[in-house]
């Protein structure tokens, strides 16, 4: 009220996007990619399995390991929340929020997120340290370097004291990426009126471990750990890093 702004709630669905954010989602490629044509074709069908059956394994795992049992956790780009299925609430301990900019796809998230916010993960609608945990998949990689850092350290602005961020992060020497990309430029050779492509460009998979842990040190988290991505079938690195206290 102090701002005099009001923000709409529609279908369940807390709307707090600016005009700008709308041309982002569209920019990006997002709003198509999540349309209803788009998630028909079956090769998304394909990834939607995948999320749901294989990914939210992972997912459960590192949330059981490096988040609380009770608290407020944010999904920050969560699209469908499919590979959110299977996580714990702990008999509802736990607060379970899905933030996405594309207003959409919130329609079609999964119901065990409890609050749907449409909104930008580079200015997030939430207070300052009022978050126990972050977690996002298949985001970071779609921005550059100086946008990723920007994210995070927006994500330690909503981070309690030793609050963590878990990503979910594409590797460049990942071998399901590489399949993908081969699968797309065999499709490619033949002309088409708009290029074929699974997801929106990923323009900064991460290129090592090391790498990794940097990101987290110049945005002020201590890495925790980062895998190889044995549990995500070798698609995705899994980075944790924890809140430092300055």
């Amino acid at each position: 009220m102090a701002c005099r702004t009001v923000y709409p709630v529609t279908d369940g669905i807390l709307d707090m996007r600016k005009s700008a954010d709308r041309e982002k989602a569209e920019s990006v490629g997002w709003s198509a990619h999540w349309g209803e044509e788009h998630q028909g074709t079956m090769f998304q069908k394909f990834f939607s399995f995948y999320r749901t059956h294989v990914f939210a394994r992972t997912v459960r795992y590192f949330l059981r390991r490096y988040f609380p049992k009770k608290g407020v956790f944010l999904e920050a780009g969560s699209g469908t929340a499919e590979t959110s299925v299977l996580v714990d609430t702990y008999g509802n301990d736990r607060t379970l929020i899905a933030l996405d900019i594309v207003f959409p796809v919130l329609k079609m998230c999964h119901s065990v997120m409890d609050v749907r916010v449409c909104g930008d993960g580079f200015r997030l609608p939430l207070r300052d340290a009022s978050i126990d945990g972050i977690w996002n998949l298949g985001v970071m990689e779609h921005f550059g370097h100086e946008q990723i850092d920007e994210m995070i350290r927006e994500f330690r602005r909503v981070l309690k004291p030793k609050g963590r961020i878990i990503l979910f992060w594409p590797a460049k020497n990942s071998i399901p990426q590489k399949m993908l990309k081969l699968v797309e430029k065999v499709i490619n050779l033949k002309k088409r009126e708009h290029r074929f492509q699974f997801h929106p460009d990923e323009i900064s998979q991460l290129q090592s471990n090391r790498q990794a842990r940097e990101i987290m040190k110049k945005n002020g988290f201590t890495p925790l750990y980062v895998d190889w991505g044995l549990r995500s079938l070798m698609a995705f690195k899994s980075v944790v890093g924890e809140k430092n206290q300055t």
